[in-house]
């Protein structure tokens, strides 16, 4: 072989490996690639085509698929909704813009949101006025192709009967009256009952409060012909739904919600299943369907963390099962739950994106997982988390 045949031979090889590189380094950057994590282990966290807008679902109704229950659209095709909640309105009112519901609807690709109306703590028992957020916070979810969850955000006290929730049917019927049989609405009637302040115990006793203060509600608003889904809470702070398998609602369109935090539940525990999810599959194998109105990617408090791989096990645990859910929370507060740094606006602006390095590690990872694309974290070496 002459000397021109073996430069060539070279120049060929050399080409042949920088092509190989320049390739490697095109799939490493693009969010189209699969990696093995998401592919292999977690094979239900890519991809989105169950999160269907409200513009092409049209109605929610539970359906049957396989003897088991599940959220459908108006054709009768399963449905999952994905998307984020606020925190309270009362503390965190600048979230309700044009701007950021059109980001999370067409940047996040969410089709569902959570208005979180505490009543008390600052909120609507002393403050009524932070219904006109819940309001217009409606009325841009509809602007914006999404469901709208009306949470009427019980916490402390943790009873659902106490008189500081008194106003409950009084508000339920005054939003349907205002949105009658309106497809994008989604009740939920209580955040999560819970023993503090009350005697809402772990057990069938405490359901059996949670359900006769539901009860007349639902009537009132079947009554009225809204025939939209409402989601019920459940002692322990909304982790136990299956404490209605027993004694379930008698309505056709009821879910019930479950909530957690991955810092503080997983899961799996010691190799079985975690008491929440075993609770929800209880709940599911036995005729109830579920709905996460609330989980986080911190502690229950809020804070510590992220805890990112126990939330890809709960996520591809409610993908897989087509749970629908909502993760809290759509605030610039300081702490790791939060979906944005406390230096960023509510308001994206104009251009109606937060750009990444606006959002917190919990933000930049929830978006990813709404979309159904691989997470690939922006280096944060310079930034706050």
């Amino acid at each position: 072989m002459n000397k021109w045949h073996i430069n060539k031979w070279y120049f060929f090889v050399g080409m042949l490996v920088i092509f190989a590189v320049i390739i490697s380094l095109i799939l490493k950057d693009t969010s189209l690639t699969f990696s093995s994590y998401d592919r292999e282990k977690f094979p239900h966290l890519i991809g989105n085509s169950m999160v269907k807008k409200p513009s092409l679902a049209g109605r929610l109704k539970i359906i049957e698929i396989d003897g088991r229950k599940t959220l459908g659209d108006q054709h009768g095709n399963p449905i999952q909704l994905r998307g984020m909640s606020t925190h309270g309105l009362q503390w965190f009112p600048q979230i309700i813009n044009n701007n950021a519901f059109s980001a999370l609807s067409k940047d996040w690709e969410a089709n569902v949101i959570r208005l979180a109306m505490y009543v008390g703590e600052g909120g609507y028992s002393t403050d009524p006025s932070v219904k006109e957020k819940v309001i217009e916070g409606i009325n841009l979810a509809i602007k914006n192709d999404m469901y709208v969850i009306v949470d009427w955000h019980i916490l402390n006290p943790g009873d659902p009967n106490a008189k500081i929730y008194s106003g409950a049917k009084e508000f339920f019927k005054e939003i349907a009256s205002k949105y009658p049989n309106d497809l994008h609405i989604i009740y939920e009637l209580a955040n999560e009952p819970n023993p503090t302040e009350s005697d809402i115990t772990n057990d069938i006793a405490g359901w059996e409060k949670v359900k006769k203060y539901a009860e007349p509600i639902i009537k009132m608003l079947r009554d009225m012909g809204n025939e939209n889904i409402i989601i019920v809470g459940n002692p322990e702070w909304s982790t136990r739904p299956d404490l209605a398998v027993n004694d379930p609602i008698d309505d056709k369109n009821v879910m019930y919600s479950a909530h957690f935090y991955t810092g503080s539940a997983s899961v799996w525990e010691n190799g079985n299943k975690g008491h929440i999810a075993r609770n929800i599959e209880k709940a599911l194998e036995n005729g109830l369907t579920v709905f996460v109105t609330e989980w986080g990617t911190s502690e229950a408090s809020g804070d510590g963390g992220p805890y990112l791989n126990e939330a890809d096990e709960w996520l591809e645990f409610l993908n897989s099962n087509n749970i629908s859910w909502v993760n809290w929370s759509l605030a610039n507060k300081n702490e790791a739950s939060a979906a944005f740094l406390p230096t960023t606006s509510l308001d994206p602006g104009n251009g109606k994106v937060w750009a990444v390095n606006q959002l917190s590690l919990s933000g930049e990872y929830v978006r990813a997982r709404i979309k159904g694309i691989p997470y690939k974290p922006i280096s944060r070496e310079t930034m706050g988390k």
